[in-house]
């Protein structure tokens, strides 16, 4: 069991180095700050809805909330003439809604997919998180990437300046 977890956090690890990257070239928040970047990639970032957030459970250390994710289709125009996102044109989307499973003690998140729960540590749950309690839930926490070899923080500090938090 020990050996499956730490694989997830190797591969989570993994995902937020590549994932931090391709983010850069998009706006981190629209809206004012209400819908705030947590994935992005071909022209289309996808955007946590803060006002969104439900709190379905809170039985601490449980807790599971819902958060609308809205996609967000920018302009290929623009970034062939500037080679970022960030201050062109963008179209809103369809929107669907995630749901998140915590357990603060251990620290670990998993998200609903279809009828099971799967082990996950996506930034949409972090903004969840912080916007249904405004603190944060990983914070600090260290996760070991075998690419870079090297223990980095699971979250970004970048998402929580986003967060203003």
């Amino acid at each position: 069991m020990r050996s499956c977890i730490r694989t997830v956090w190797l591969t989570v690890v993994l995902m937020f180095v590549t994932v931090a990257t391709a983010l850069a070239n998009y706006p981190g928040t629209l809206d004012g700050g209400n819908l705030v970047l947590v994935d992005g990639g071909m022209g289309v970032g996808y955007y946590a809805d803060r006002s969104s957030v439900q709190v379905e459970q809170y039985a601490p250390p449980k807790y599971q909330l819902a958060v609308n994710l809205v996609s967000v289709q920018f302009s290929d125009e623009y970034w062939r003439k500037h080679e970022t996102y960030i201050g062109g044109p963008y179209t809103k989307g369809d929107s669907f809604t995630l749901k998140f499973r915590y357990n603060w003690d251990r620290k670990v998140i998993s998200y609903q997919r279809g009828e099971t729960w799967d082990p996950m540590i996506p930034f949409a749950a972090e903004v969840a998180f912080v916007s249904a309690y405004n603190m944060r839930f990983f914070n600090d926490k260290l996760g070991y990437s075998p690419v870079l070899k090297k223990y980095q923080r699971v979250i970004d500090e970048q998402l929580y300046f986003r967060l203003g938090i």
